[in-house]
C-alpha cells in the first residue's frame, strides 16, 4: 500500500499536480488568468468603440456610419491590447518589441 502511495506521488510530479496545496498545476491559474485578459481586452476594445460610434451617430447625425466606425476601430483597438498581451509572455522585459 505504501508502495502505490509513492508511485501516486511521483506521478503527480512528473504532470506537474504536485502544486502547494496538492490541488493541481501552478500554472493553470496564470493560463486562465491571462484568457480571461484576452477577452476582457476584445470586449472593453468593442464596446469603448461601438459607444464612441454611437455617440457621433447621435450628436452629429452620421447615422448608422459613426458606428460602423466605432465597431471597426474598436475591433482593432482590442487586438492591439491581445497582441501586446501576447508578446508580454515570452518572459522577457515588457514593453520591448522583438526585432
Amino acid at each position: 500500500m505504501r508502495r502505490l502511495g509513492e508511485e501516486i506521488d511521483q506521478a503527480r510530479g512528473r504532470a506537474g499536480q504536485g502544486g502547494p496545496d496538492g490541488r493541481g498545476d501552478v500554472t493553470s491559474g496564470a493560463a486562465m488568468g491571462f484568457g480571461l485578459r484576452v477577452g476582457i481586452e476584445l470586449i472593453a476594445g468593442l464596446l469603448v468603440g461601438l459607444g464612441l460610434g454611437w455617440l457621433a451617430d447621435r450628436y452629429i447625425g452620421t447615422r448608422p456610419w459613426g458606428l460602423i466606425a466605432g465597431f471597426f476601430l474598436g475591433s482593432a483597438a482590442g487586438l492591439v491590447g491581445v497582441i501586446r498581451a501576447a508578446q508580454g509572455m515570452d518572459g522577457g522585459p515588457p514593453g520591448r518589441g522583438r526585432g
